[in-house]
């Protein structure tokens, strides 16, 4: 490879890893337990990167069990998009009530919604994902 080439690799691994426009998917979900990690992080609005919550509900996943989690909690995306608070506490209690399910398979305790900040369903994660 002519240095003139790896010149112009470098420079586009750069743009790609610094784009506002480009987003590589991160798969952080291996098994049930980081399943509830996720779960958990997206209802104390507290998201290790900006598209956490989006790579998880709007990629498939290899594993079924992991699968019908996403599927279930991306049933209730919508729901968190709305300026309704009624309808965002649906969401977030739906998506607290799967997290508790998988919780008690993985012997991690059950929470109450009080357990997350002040309990109010979580839209700060989402709203910074709508200005991309």
């Amino acid at each position: 490879m002519t240095i003139r080439t790896e010149g112009i690799l470098a420079r586009f691994r750069r743009w790609l890893r610094h784009s506002p426009l480009v987003h590589l998917k991160q798969d952080p979900v291996q098994d049930l337990r980081s399943c509830v990690g996720i779960l958990d992080r997206f209802l104390k609005d507290e998201l290790r990167y900006p598209l956490e919550w989006d790579d998880f509900v709007s990629w498939p996943h290899v594993s079924p069990g992991i699968e019908t989690v996403r599927e279930r909690v991306a049933e209730t995306e919508r729901l968190f998009f709305s300026k309704d608070l009624g309808e965002r506490r649906k969401g977030f209690d739906a998506v607290l009530a799967e997290r508790n399910r998988i919780a008690a398979i993985v012997g991690l305790p059950v929470l109450e919604w009080a357990a997350f900040n002040s309990g109010l369903p979580p839209n700060k994660s989402l709203e910074r994902t709508r200005e991309r």
